[in-house]
């Protein structure tokens, strides 16, 4: 990440990050979670004529933030993620990695901040956060079945075939029922 881009942070967020994190960066683009002193960032920045334009973000002040696990990320059918906190969302780029590690990785910035991270749970908090978890796994799990995607495979296969059987001139078991 350049100096150029640094110094339009400073600018633009009025302070120094305490850390920056790369979420994609390509030649013409780069997006970013920003940890401040009082807030988180989404930025989506790209370079126009040699200028540093941002095309969107997403902050989160620490005062906003009321509970873990609000700032919710979500694969869409397209591969881009979405992260939104509130009713306030930014679509970032694709990528392999598991969508929650941004929303984890703003939530313990920000519980760093409130001095939360150094306050051991309770039995009962770790019980919420495991119950939090497995409700996330199952979600993720739950948008990658593969059931519907399957079906559609057997269906345009089931067509192949029924194509390959009328393009050689032969009737088939495939013709008479797909007719």
């Amino acid at each position: 990440m350049g100096h150029e881009v640094k110094s339009w942070i400073v600018e633009a967020l009025g302070e120094e990050p305490a850390e920056i994190s790369v979420w994609a960066q390509d030649d013409d683009f780069v997006q970013l979670l920003i940890r401040l002193s009082d807030r988180v960032a989404i930025m989506d920045l790209s370079t126009e004529g040699g200028e540093i334009v941002e095309e969107d973000s997403l902050i989160i002040r620490q005062s906003q933030w009321q509970q873990p696990n609000s700032i919710q990320t979500r694969r869409m059918p397209d591969g881009f993620v979405r992260i939104r906190h509130r009713s306030n969302e930014i679509l970032l780029a694709p990528r392999v990695q598991p969508i929650d590690w941004a929303s984890n990785l703003l939530e313990n910035w920000l519980k760093d901040m409130r001095g939360e991270s150094r306050i051991p749970k309770t039995k009962q908090q770790r019980l919420s956060s495991l119950k939090r978890t497995r409700d996330r796994v199952e979600k993720l799990l739950d948008q990658a079945n593969l059931s519907d995607i399957n079906d559609e495979v057997r269906y345009v296969e089931f067509r192949l075939d029924s194509a390959d059987y009328k393009l050689a001139g032969t009737k088939s078991d495939y013709s008479s029922s797909e007719e």
